[in-house]
């Protein structure tokens, strides 16, 4: 029996509870809304056994790739908090509650970010359900994220896995719908079209963490904390396909702070490049690609974690080749 994500089902079966959700983020301020989050995540955590079940196997592998030396505790209730958190964030961004200055940027490679951007060249952002990611998406959309012009962002995502949440969120901001592009939607032609939109200074963003429902047995299987697991083949094949700069993306909560967070995003540029390599190199490079992205991705769930939103067995190989 598979274990993948895309098998579940979209646990909201009625879109009444997300557009009340959506009235209180609109009438409350930050800080009250992370104290109504309290009692919703904790129905969850009791009503939700599948998800307990999943976050601690991740918490536990963590544990055993670390010795047990995290920064921060892990907790699965914490998790089921952050996940809930990380929802009414989404709908704050997508809103325009949350501004440019409401987030802190590190000291990494974001000036790079910037200044490419500045230039008028587009880029390609591999995040991961690891954080918010969609945070940045809604700045960058609506002129909020560092730079003097509203940058267009395309992004990459199963549009059906979360249809009633993702038309809430259309019904907040036509612009959400709009620049989002299914996998199975990807063609040749849409290719070439993602190459004009870098060129014309845009934002293509996808996840590297989750293989497509649509591909599941296209995947690069790679060690994380310790263990093997599958990454997804067309994300890294697109961003070799793309031949432009490729950054990998963190949008993530300061935990300590858990009624008014911290909202932190790090960027990392990849070092990997692919302009004027041969096929044979390119599949090389590929996987180079997905190492990178790997190594980030384990530094930052030893940093963050309570902010893993992979509900499923991450591990799980269901018995398919990979690349």
């Amino acid at each position: 029996m598979s274990s993948q994500w895309y098998d579940e089902k979209e646990q909201v079966k009625t879109s009444a509870p997300l557009f009340f959700t959506l009235w209180l983020v609109k009438v409350m301020p930050r800080h009250v809304m992370g104290l109504i989050i309290f009692p919703v995540a904790f129905f969850y955590w009791m009503f939700s056994p599948r998800a307990r079940k999943e976050i601690k196997r991740f918490q536990t592998q963590l544990k055993e790739y670390t010795g047990g030396h995290l920064p921060k505790k892990e907790s699965v209730y914490r998790t089921i908090y952050s996940f809930s958190s990380y929802l009414v964030e989404r709908i704050s961004g997508w809103l325009g509650k949350i501004q440019a200055e409401d987030i802190f940027y590190n000291d990494d490679d974001i000036d790079d970010f910037w200044e490419n951007l500045d230039r008028g060249q587009g880029c390609f952002i591999i995040g991961s359900h690891l954080g918010n990611l969609d945070l940045l998406r809604s700045l960058s959309t609506m002129c909020r994220a560092g730079v003097d012009r509203k940058v267009p962002v395309t992004v990459i995502m199963e549009i059906k896995s979360v249809e009633k949440f993702n038309a809430m969120l259309k019904k907040v901001n036509p612009d959400y719908e709009l620049t989002a592009l299914d996998p199975k939607d990807i063609n040749p032609e849409t290719i070439i079209d993602l190459q004009e939109k870098i060129k014309a200074g845009e934002i293509v963003v996808a996840t590297g963490d989750r293989i497509s429902a649509h591909s599941a047995n296209r995947f690069i299987r790679k060690k994380f904390l310790g263990r093997e697991a599958n990454f997804p083949y067309g994300i890294f094949l697109m961003a070799s396909l793309l031949e432009c700069p490729v950054y990998f993306c963190f949008g993530l909560r300061d935990e300590p702070v858990m009624i008014d967070p911290i909202n932190a995003v790090y960027m990392h540029k990849a070092d990997t490049e692919f302009s004027g390599c041969g096929r044979k190199e390119r599949e090389a490079r590929i996987n180079q690609l997905c190492e990178e992205f790997i190594i980030h991705l384990e530094r930052y769930c030893m940093w963050f974690p309570n902010q893993w939103y992979n509900f499923y067995d991450f591990w799980s190989d269901d018995g398919v080749e990979s690349k």
